[in-house]
């Protein structure tokens, strides 16, 4: 059995350009992990795209270095795959126009389809969605739009931005409101700031069923209105599992074309769960599952998706993880 893996980051999506070294850590980070976790699971024949400037040593996986253009190398990796695994993020619809190439020109897809990563992409989309379903969300506008009342600042980022990329902290009102003058904020979308606990919760999702794989607590630094995940702490918040597995079906419900690995990010305020944004990919998180499980859960991933059912994780087993970005 054939894998392929590409992430997009160290994989040559972004060969020749200027790289976020965040983005960077945490590519790598899940890149080997796939990367591991397939090995230890009895898998060789395995290949992965790498930028140039970033050749593993360590590894026999077989590697196709990118030197200027992904593009011209990957529908031959994928054809030639039985498994194709991506990690990329939504950005300008990155995610969503590959996992379009991944699906025409691959044979098992270990991803959701492009309509419901387009959806997820949209943190104003998502709010907008959610919130009409009944589902307690984050207030979310456009930044053109009027902000949404605060008394506690506001948090502004990119639409459709990963990795707490360009994420800010805005306490006084008339700083917003020069920030919004600003003409580069278009896709932008602003929240109010909420006094609670960052959460995420990590999903595995097949055929409109759903299993929650963990309950996680992000570890989050505020700085010169720079907001930064530092830390993650898988499987820190187990007492939550029975209202985030409520608030799991009610999202597969009412968004259609999730399928593997979904990460949602949320906030703990009032006894309530806020729903902030919805990942439709591979996160960070996932780095520390199968240390927090027990298991493999790249195999299990696999495993569903061979054998078309979602595998019983047992939570009550799970111990804490930390992984520090």
């Amino acid at each position: 059995m054939r894998h392929f893996l590409l992430e997009f980051i160290t994989g040559g999506g972004l060969a020749g350009q200027a790289l976020s070294e965040s983005l960077i850590r945490e590519g790598e980070l899940m890149i080997r992990t796939l990367l591991n976790e397939l090995i230890e699971a009895g898998f060789s024949d395995i290949s992965l795209t790498r930028d140039k400037r970033f050749k593993l040593s360590d590894h026999t996986a077989s590697q196709h270095i990118i030197n200027e253009s992904l593009e011209e190398k990957l529908h031959e990796c994928i054809n030639e795959s039985d498994i194709a695994w991506l990690i990329a993020p939504e950005t300008n619809d990155c995610l969503g126009k590959l996992a379009e190439v991944f699906i025409t020109n691959g044979k098992v897809f270990i991803g959701s389809s492009p309509d419901a990563i387009r959806i997820a992409a949209s943190k104003l989309q998502t709010s907008s969605l959610l919130q009409e379903a009944g589902v307690d969300v984050v207030e979310t506008k456009n930044i053109n739009d009027e902000p949404p009342a605060s008394q506690t600042g506001w948090v502004i980022k990119p639409d459709d931005g990963v990795g707490g990329e360009s994420c800010f902290f805005i306490k006084d009102k008339s700083r917003l409101i020069e920030i919004i003058a600003d003409k580069k904020c278009n896709n932008f979308v602003v929240q109010p700031f909420i006094n609670g606990r960052h959460l995420s919760m990590s999903l595995l999702v097949f055929d409109e069923k759903v299993q929650l794989l963990a309950c996680n607590v992000l570890y989050v630094t505020i700085e010169n209105e720079v907001v930064r995940l530092s830390t993650i702490g898988v499987n820190e918040c187990l007492y939550l599992k029975k209202e985030m597995m409520v608030l799991a079906l009610k999202i597969i419900a009412e968004i259609e074309g999730f399928s593997g690995y979904i990460g949602v990010d949320m906030i703990e305020a009032n006894n309530k769960l806020f729903v902030l944004e919805i990942n439709p990919r591979f996160t960070t998180t996932y780095v520390g599952l199968s240390e927090s499980l027990g298991i493999n859960m790249t195999k299990k991933i696999l495993d569903t998706f061979l054998m078309g059912k979602l595998p019983e994780i047992d939570l009550a087993a799970a111990v804490p993880v930390r992984i520090k970005i």
